[in-house]
């Protein structure tokens, strides 16, 4: 079963009624004692969004990946509460057949009550939903990231300084809890 698979499960699960704990699961806790694992396979990803905890890495095989290992929010009750009355809405077929800027939507509708992400030519620039509410300065130049995602998988990363050449999703370049992106010019931000 792939992760896509298995977080739709957790999903529909968590629909029926929440767990709560996994206390019996070998790798509790995963992120913090006390965590809510309804929801252990994230409907959301990879997210892209650096303001819940998660990042770019490179994996052991080589490949990109979005690492939660610092991700919460998934996992706290209220939060958990409300995903699952956001996508009752919907029929688990729309559900199942949905792709990845479905759930993008949809976590930015949670989080901040409308999706503040959008279409930019050949792209999805997701840029805003990444730097809201944090401070930043602008820049007079600098790089983002244009990431390809492809059923739910990052298949491919590249810099560019350009957003008319982006092709896939513009998030910012992250370095350490500073952000640099893309937004009416290059902008800094600290989170």
């Amino acid at each position: 079963m792939n992760p896509r698979e298995r977080a739709l499960i957790d999903l529909f699960a968590a629909m029926e009624g929440l767990s709560g704990p996994a206390f019996e699961c070998p790798y509790y806790p995963c992120h913090y004692d006390g965590q809510d694992c309804s929801l252990c396979f994230c409907p959301f990803y990879p997210c892209l969004m650096y303001r819940l905890g998660g990042e770019i890495v490179v994996s052991s095989t080589g490949k990109y990946v979005w690492s939660c290992k610092n991700c919460h929010w998934i996992h706290e009750k209220e939060n958990v509460e409300e995903i699952l009355a956001y996508f009752s809405s919907f029929p688990r077929q729309l559900l199942v057949e949905a792709d990845w800027k479905f759930f993008s939507k949809s976590l930015q509708e949670i989080l901040f009550g409308e999706e503040i992400g959008f279409e930019i030519d050949n792209a999805y620039d997701l840029t805003p939903a990444n730097i809201y509410g944090f401070e930043c300065e602008p820049l007079s130049e600098g790089q983002f990231l244009d990431v390809f995602i492809d059923e739910f998988t990052i298949t491919r990363i590249r810099k560019l300084s350009d957003p008319e050449e982006a092709e896939g999703v513009i998030i910012p370049e992250k370095s350490g809890r500073t952000l640099i992106g893309y937004v009416d010019g290059f902008v800094k931000c600290t989170f």
